[in-house]
């Protein structure tokens, strides 16, 4: 993210979105304030479904073209973590460096020191194994789509749920764990009403993905998906308040992860379900 004199704004909510959170540079800003944050969220499931649509376009293609599920899921991956610079990933990791930081239960592991070890640019084993074992799980669920429009529909419905769990995150009443931090500028800065918009469009995209695969079934099965992702990411959210005293920017990009993960999970045995 740069600086720039004169007060720069920029009009573009999906573009300020795209420079938080991709790869993408974002436009010049002098300052990053509420106002700045709240627009940025308020389009992240848009940016998760955008890079969705170009990693199930890959994928979906090289099912079609290859007929090698494990190569399309695989690329389909690969597209997710390449637009977002893998990011998320390294919240993942220290995010369960300092959960394991915690669990050893150590003399001098608290939470405040569980957050200095997240803060250390070194990857414990945990946060190593979080990532493999992550990762597989994303692999194995697109390769069981049934079939190309499948894998897109999952490839599509993954990170753009995975983004909304960070904005029913950064409603009013869930505290940060520090003051200072990228994570910070998150706090409570969505309000309730725009979350209820946006888990409706959510919830309709679902629905749609799902009837374009297998009809009213498959739009009742990620429908499903979508609930239990969600409500997944809800429980672990409230464990990690819990623990650490509230969240940080580590945390979001787990809490990234682990949904994407479910929904794509949960889609995938929906849809087998309905297709079988």
């Amino acid at each position: 993210m740069s600086a720039a004199s004169g007060g720069a704004r920029s009009p573009f909510g999906l573009a300020l979105t795209a420079g938080f959170f991709s790869i993408i540079p974002m436009p010049a800003l002098t300052q990053l304030g509420t106002d700045e944050t709240r627009r940025a969220l308020r389009w992240f499931p848009t940016l998760g479904a955008l890079f969705g649509i170009v990693a199930g376009t890959v994928g979906a293609g090289t099912l079609l073209l290859s007929g090698s599920q494990l190569l399309a899921a695989t690329l389909v991956v690969l597209v997710w973590q390449a637009l977002t610079g893998a990011m998320h990933l390294d919240g993942l990791a220290d995010s369960f460096d300092g959960l394991a930081a915690l669990g050893s239960h150590k003399e001098g592991r608290d939470a405040a020191r569980a957050l200095e070890i997240m803060r250390t640019p070194d990857t414990g084993a945990m946060g190593v194994a979080a990532i493999v074992l992550t990762l597989l799980v994303q692999v194995a669920a697109l390769t069981a789509a049934p079939d190309a429009k499948a894998l897109f529909a999952l490839a599509v419905l993954a990170p753009m749920t995975g983004r909304a769990a960070v904005l029913v995150a950064s409603r009013p009443g869930v505290p940060a764990a520090r003051k200072g931090g990228f994570g910070a500028l998150f706090h409570e800065v969505t309000p309730l009403g725009q979350i209820i918009v946006q888990l409706i469009v959510l919830a309709a995209a679902s629905a749609l993905l799902g009837w374009w695969v297998a009809g009213f079934l498959g739009a009742l099965g990620l429908l499903g998906a979508l609930v239990i992702a969600l409500g997944v990411s809800v429980v672990w959210v409230h464990r990690l308040i819990s623990t650490f005293g509230g969240l940080t920017g580590d945390l979001f990009g787990a809490l990234i992860e682990v949904t994407t993960t479910v929904t794509a999970l949960a889609a995938a045995l929906m849809l087998a379900a309905v297709r079988g």
